[in-house]
C-alpha cells in the first residue's frame, strides 16, 4: 500500500480527515492487552498527555450504519480527544491515520492545528474496545496514540528547519480509558437529501403538488430527467430534461421522442395531455453528481395534434429537486496537467481550517511514483463560503479570504511552488449536500526565489464531496 503524505506546509488546521477505504493491514506496534481493566467510572473518559491528566467533562459517541465509531471527550477548558474507528467490534484497532484507514486519534488543546496520529508525520495509535453494548448503546475501552502536527509561528507561517523542511511537533497520549460512553445511531452519516420543491400557476391558480417524483431514464443513449408533480385533484405536470443540457435558458419542444426538453400538463378532467408550445426553462443549477436541479419555467399548454382545443397558461413555475435520491454517490475527481503531463492523484484529503477568523477549505492531493517513491503534491485552498464564480489565485495568505494553490514535484525533497498567477473557477457549489465542482490553472513558482523552476499547471478540474 502506498504511503500517504497527509499534510502540506501551508495547511493551517485540521478539523476532520477522510481517507479512502481499502483492505485491512496487519496491526503493528504495541497494543493493549485484551484483559486490560478499565478503572474510570461509568461515563468517564480520561488519558495522560505528556504526564498531565486529561479528564473529560463531557464524552459522547456516534455509531454509523456501517459501524464506524466516533468517540469524543472534551475537558472543561476545551481540550479535545477524538477517536475514530471503522467496522468496529470488540477487539484491537490500529488508529494510525493513513491511506486505506479511516481510523485515527486526534488531540486539540487550542485553536491551532491539532495533533493527529498521522503515519506520514510519525504518528501511530491503538484502540481496544472491550465492550460494545448494543442494547444499552454504550461503548467501553482503552487507547493510546502519538499525535503529530506541523509547527507554525504567531503569524500563521510554517516554521522551517535549516533545510527548508517544516518542523513537526509530537505529543504522547497514554493510559486512555473510557467506560460505558453512550453512543447514538447515525443511519445516514449525517447527510440529508434535498427535500424536493415544485410550484407553478395554471391560469393564475396555484398548482401545489402533493407528490413529486424524479427519475433518470435513458432513451437512445441520452439520459433524461423526468420530474412529475401531482396535485390533490390528480392534475399532472411533467417536465423532461436531457441531462446534457446544463445551466442556461432553453426553449421547450411540443413533441418529443423521449429525448427532448418538453413539458406537459393534464388537468385530470378527461382532456388530452397538453404540451409546451411555446415554453422556456431557465436552469440555474444542474449538478449531475449530486442530482440537484434548480430551475424556473413557463409554458403554454396545448394539444400538439389539435384534438383538444383547451389552452392553459403555466406561469411562475419553479422547482428544486434531487433526482439521485441518496447522498454519497458523488464521483470524486481531481486531475490536471503539469507541464503537459497528466496528473492523476492517488489520494485526496479535504480538511477545514480557520485563519484570521475565516473558515477555509483545504484540498490536498498526492500522486506517488511507485518505482521512485517520489510524491508529487498539489493543493487548492479557498474560503468555505466561496460562491460560484472566477477568482484570482494569489501566492500567500493575508487575511483569510484569499484563494491560492501550490505544487511540489517531490514533497519533502523540493521546495513548495505557489500560484503566481493563477485562476480558480467554482462551477457549482452545493453547500447543503457538500459537493463542489471547479476548474483551475496556475503557474507554480518559488516565491522565496530559492529555486528558479516554473511549473505550468493547466486543465485542472475537480468534483469533490466535502
Amino acid at each position: 500500500m502506498k504511503k500517504v503524505q497527509l499534510f502540506n506546509w501551508l495547511l493551517i488546521a485540521f478539523v476532520a480527515i477522510q481517507f479512502t477505504s481499502c483492505e485491512n493491514e496487519p496491526l503493528e506496534g504495541e497494543f493493549p492487552e485484551e484483559d486490560e481493566i478499565v478503572t474510570v467510572e461509568e461515563g468517564g473518559f480520561i488519558a495522560t498527555i505528556e504526564g498531565s491528566e486529561f479528564i473529560a467533562e463531557s464524552a459522547s459517541a456516534t455509531m454509523s450504519s456501517d459501524n464506524t465509531l466516533i468517540l469524543t471527550g472534551i475537558t472543561d477548558t476545551g481540550d479535545t480527544i477524538i477517536l475514530t474507528a471503522e467496522q468496529v467490534a470488540v477487539g484491537v484497532f490500529d488508529i494510525t491515520a493513513g491511506l486505506g484507514n479511516l481510523n485515527s486519534g486526534l488531540y486539540s488543546n487550542d485553536d491551532n492545528l491539532p495533533y493527529i496520529s498521522a503515519e506520514a508525520l510519525g504518528g501511530l495509535g491503538t484502540l481496544y474496545l472491550s465492550e460494545i453494548d448494543e442494547l444499552g448503546l454504550t461503548v467501553t475501552g482503552t487507547f493510546s496514540f502519538t499525535g503529530a502536527r506541523l509547527a507554525f509561528d504567531e503569524d500563521g507561517n510554517p516554521i522551517l528547519d535549516g533545510d527548508g523542511n517544516p518542523l513537526i511537533e509530537m505529543v504522547e497520549i497514554t493510559s486512555g480509558e473510557f467506560n460505558k460512553i453512550a453512543y447514538t445511531l447515525d443511519d445516514n452519516g449525517g447527510e440529508t437529501p434535498l427535500e424536493d420543491e415544485f410550484f407553478a400557476k395554471v391560469d393564475g391558480i396555484d398548482f401545489i403538488p402533493e407528490s413529486i417524483t424524479t427519475t433518470l431514464n435513458e432513451y437512445a443513449d441520452i439520459n433524461v430527467v423526468k420530474i412529475v408533480a401531482v396535485n390533490a385533484d390528480g392534475a399532472i405536470m411533467r417536465i423532461d430534461i436531457p441531462e446534457e443540457l446544463g445551466v442556461g435558458t432553453f426553449a421547450m419542444e411540443a413533441l418529443s421522442d423521449g429525448t427532448k426538453l418538453i413539458s406537459l400538463y393534464n388537468s385530470n378532467t378527461g382532456g388530452e395531455n397538453l404540451t409546451s408550445n411555446p415554453g422556456t426553462i431557465t436552469i440555474t443549477k444542474f449538478n449531475t453528481n449530486t442530482g440537484v436541479i434548480e430551475a424556473t419555467f413557463a409554458f403554454t399548454a396545448t394539444d400538439p395534434i389539435n384534438v383538444d382545443p383547451t389552452v392553459n397558461e403555466v406561469t411562475e413555475g419553479s422547482f428544486a429537486v434531487d433526482y439521485v435520491g441518496t447522498p454519497g454517490d458523488t464521483a470524486t475527481n481531481f486531475t490536471a496537467d503539469v507541464d503537459g503531463v497528466f496528473f492523476n492523484p492517488d489520494s485526496i484529503t479535504i480538511t477545514e481550517s480557520s485563519f484570521n477568523g475565516v473558515s477555509r477549505i483545504n484540498i490536498t492531493v498526492i500522486q506517488t511514483d511507485v518505482a521512485t517513491g517520489i510524491n508529487q503534491t498539489m493543493g487548492i485552498y479557498f474560503p468555505t463560503d466561496i460562491e460560484v464564480g472566477t477568482y484570482e489565485l494569489t501566492n500567500q495568505l493575508i487575511d483569510g479570504t484569499e484563494s491560492f494553490a501550490q505544487y511540489s514535484p517531490d514533497f519533502g525533497n523540493s521546495v513548495t511552488f505557489r500560484s503566481n498567477p493563477g485562476v480558480l473557477t467554482i462551477v457549482d457549489y452545493d453547500q447543503e449536500a457538500g459537493i463542489i465542482e471547479g476548474t483551475f490553472s496556475f503557474l507554480a513558482v518559488d516565491i522565496l526565489n530559492q529555486d528558479p523552476a516554473i511549473y505550468e499547471v493547466t486543465t485542472g478540474e475537480f468534483t469533490l464531496e466535502l
